[in-house]
C-alpha cells in the first residue's frame, strides 16, 4: 500500500508546510511597492474591461450587460485609487476629457 506522503511529491510537501503558518505574513510595502501594485492591478482591470468589451459585441449582449457593469466598476475603482494616491488630479481628468471629447467630435458620431 502506498502512503499518502509518497504520494504527494516535493511539491505537495512544501505546500502542506506552507499550510501549517497560522500568522499572516506582514505585507510592508515602501510607496514604491504601493504604486507599481496599484497601477498593476489597474492594468489588469482594463485587461478585464478590455475582454468584456470583446464578449459584448461579439455576443450581441450590450444592454444589461452584469460582466461589463463589473468590468467598468472595477476599472473606475481603480481610477478613484489613482487619484486618491495623488497621481492625478480631478482638474488634469477633467482638461483631457474635454479634449477627448472634442476629438469625438471631430472624428465619431458618438457626440
Amino acid at each position: 500500500m502506498i502512503k499518502k506522503k509518497e504520494l504527494m511529491g516535493s511539491v505537495g510537501k512544501r505546500f502542506n508546510k506552507a499550510k501549517l503558518k497560522t500568522a499572516e505574513p506582514k505585507r510592508t510595502f515602501h510607496m514604491d511597492n504601493q504604486l507599481q501594485e496599484l497601477l498593476t492591478i489597474t492594468m489588469e482591470e482594463c485587461g478585464e474591461l478590455i475582454q468584456a468589451c470583446s464578449k459584448a459585441i461579439r455576443c450581441n449582449q450590450y444592454y444589461d450587460n452584469p460582466k461589463l457593469l463589473e468590468e467598468i466598476g472595477d476599472v473606475q475603482q481603480m481610477i478613484e485609487l489613482i487619484h486618491d494616491y495623488d497621481l492625478v488630479s480631478w482638474e488634469d481628468v477633467n482638461v483631457r476629457m474635454k479634449a477627448k471629447r472634442q476629438k469625438l467630435k471631430l472624428w465619431s458620431d458618438l457626440i
